[in-house]
């Protein structure tokens, strides 16, 4: 929900530049505003689409992951039906919870690699558990044999889509005023 709303944030405001470029051309102190306010929305929406996390920390026995949208909760004991994998760069970890996804970083999961380790345990006796394997290798779990790393989606496929947001919106801007 709130990255399609960023997203048509960051398509209005370079829908806007669009129509300012077409009338005033590259002058005017507005004109560096619109760069600025384009620069902001295209900042919010790839820190909400990323959902960039900060920290992990355990509190009591819960375990919270910090992203770009706040605190969430992992819940250890409903990850049997929990989506796991492994994604979005080498130094990160993705949990799917029934909260959503949480990210954090394999720097910061020192202290609550037990935690996790524990909690898939609990997870696959209760039923089938896939583990990609650079999930697997980093809290120590076997690897069963033939398992395939999974592939990684870096920030390309989502600057281009952001880029290409700013040229349509950009575009249809100039096209409508003249």
């Amino acid at each position: 929900m709130a990255v399609g709303v960023l997203a048509l944030v960051v398509a209005g405001v370079s829908y806007w530049m669009g129509t300012y470029l077409a009338i005033y051309g590259r002058t005017g102190i507005t004109f560096y505003l619109l760069i600025v306010a384009v620069a902001v929305a295209v900042g919010a929406l790839m820190a909400v689409w990323s959902e960039t996390a900060f920290e992990v920390r355990a509190w009591g026995s819960d375990l919270f992951g910090k992203t770009a949208l706040g605190w969430r909760r992992i819940d250890l004991a409903n990850l049997s039906s929990a989506a796991i994998a492994a994604g979005r760069g080498a130094n990160t970890i993705v949990l799917g919870d029934s909260q959503g996804r949480i990210a954090f970083s394999d720097k910061k999961l020192g202290p609550v690699i037990d935690s996790v380790r524990r909690g898939l345990a609990e997870a696959a006796q209760h039923g089938r558990l896939v583990v990609p394997a650079q999930l697997a290798q980093l809290l120590g779990l076997p690897v069963a044999p033939g398992a395939s790393k999974s592939g990684k989606s870096g920030v390309t496929p989502k600057l281009l889509t952001v880029l290409g947001l700013i040229a349509v919106g950009i575009v249809i801007g100039v096209v409508a005023v003249s």
